[in-house]
């Protein structure tokens, strides 16, 4: 997919998205008391986003497309790097997690070997 699929109203809630998700000082649940009532308050960022896309709508054809592409290039990084931090997490302390038999075992096992049974020792000296 590219900018030019992507309709520009998709991409804005990708990243209005995120900063709920992701970003908690930056959803609207996250106002507090001590706001003194001003919903921008400790929304900055979301605040950002929205009058951006407001003010897109009266700039020349070029800019506009520069900005799409820009706000579809920020999704997709955004999008690979929680990606990524996923993959992290499922690949990062595999050795503090597993067991070295268990490592072993899973090694052989994705190059399509079986480890041998070490239960019987009196074989092995």
């Amino acid at each position: 997919m590219s900018h030019k699929t992507v309709p520009p109203l998709h991409v804005l809630r990708g990243i209005l998205r995120h900063l709920n998700t992701k970003c908690p000082s930056s959803s609207p649940a996250a106002k507090t008391s001590s706001s003194n009532n001003n919903p921008n308050h400790n929304i900055p960022l979301r605040s950002y986003v929205m009058n951006q896309y407001k003010s897109s709508k009266s700039v020349s054809p070029e800019q506009g497309t520069h900005l799409r592409k820009l706000a579809y290039d920020y999704q997709s990084l955004v999008k690979a790097i929680s990606e990524r931090g996923r993959l992290y997490e499922l690949d990062g302390g595999a050795e503090s997690k597993l067991t070295p038999k268990e490592m072993s075992r899973r090694a052989a096992a994705k190059t399509g070997l079986a480890m041998p049974d070490l239960s019987d020792r009196e074989h092995f000296g």
